[in-house]
């Protein structure tokens, strides 16, 4: 044996490469629960889930690790755009059947 062949024996392997897309996943997170909680509705909710989806794309290619909670700020950008749906339609059906007045 060589010194060489010893000495590359000895070298440790490299690191794994570190998950430089986990900020999306912790974005679609933030921007859903302030869509729910803050009644923003599609202000956040619409950011939440494209923001959410990057995340979990990003998990599939081995880019992140925390598809959960990009999940979570998924689902809770459609919950709060299911409201939003919801209150447009009671204000339109409130003026339909007779205005504010009634």
């Amino acid at each position: 044996m060589t010194t060489t062949e010893t000495t590359t024996d000895l070298t440790m392997p490299a690191r794994p490469a570190a998950y430089p897309r986990n900020s999306l996943g912790a974005w679609s997170l933030v921007l859903g629960i302030a869509s729910v909680v803050l009644l923003l509705g599609a202000i956040t909710g619409i950011p939440a889930i494209i923001i959410g989806n990057q995340g979990r794309r990003a998990v599939r290619a081995g880019e992140a690790d925390n598809e959960r909670m990009a999940m979570t700020g998924v689902v809770l950008g459609w919950i709060s755009l299911a409201v939003l749906a919801v209150v447009i339609v009671l204000v339109i059906a409130r003026f339909l059947a007779g205005g504010p007045d009634s």
